[in-house]
């Protein structure tokens, strides 16, 4: 997993956020132009912005590009700047590209469904406590062309990680050599 500055600057800071739910947002349009093509951001791109707007860098936990490549943003045990009212008790991941226009590939399906798994093991009350961002404000965020459900969908394809099992698994491995 790829780091931002954000990420580098604000990992030993204290602990400010306590994650009860995950939001999920896409990098959308412009108010110019709402169906533009959002494909090629980044989260240096998403950083340098958000940095412009006075914050303290990028505004969510994760970012994840086109290809799959997910970035760390914000960590975990720090609060966002994505979600006005829920950045003390939510993860924030954006999906590079504008869902009002297009779909998300693949790679990113597949890396959202990791990244759930991997969150949901860190905070199991989370469960499928999985919003799209318009669920908190008046925006299409995560797009138009996804339903409401769309993102927590993904949870049933996520299979939970039984740590006890791996655990085991490696022992008997490990026995092997």
């Amino acid at each position: 997993m790829n780091e931002t500055q954000t990420y580098k600057n604000l990992k030993d800071k204290p602990q400010n956020n306590f994650p009860e739910m995950i939001i999920v947002h896409h990098g959308g349009g412009t108010d110019a132009n709402p169906l533009l093509d959002t494909s090629n951001q980044t989260a240096q791109i998403y950083e340098a912005y958000h940095l412009s707007k006075g914050w303290d860098g990028l505004g969510y936990q994760y970012v994840i590009h086109k290809n799959g490549d997910i970035w760390k943003g914000r960590p975990e045990h720090r609060n966002g700047a994505h979600t006005v009212g829920q950045n003390e008790k939510s993860i924030g991941i954006c999906l590079v590209g504008n869902f009002d226009a297009t779909l998300p590939t693949l790679e990113q399906k597949n890396a959202l469904i990791g990244l759930f798994n991997a969150i949901r093991v860190r905070y199991p009350a989370i469960g499928d406590k999985i919003y799209p961002h318009r669920k908190f404000a008046t925006k299409t965020c995560y797009g138009t062309k996804l339903s409401d459900t769309w993102a927590r969908d993904l949870v049933s394809e996520a299979v939970p990680i039984d740590k006890e099992k791996i655990k085991e698994q490696i022992i008997s491995l490990v026995k092997m050599l």
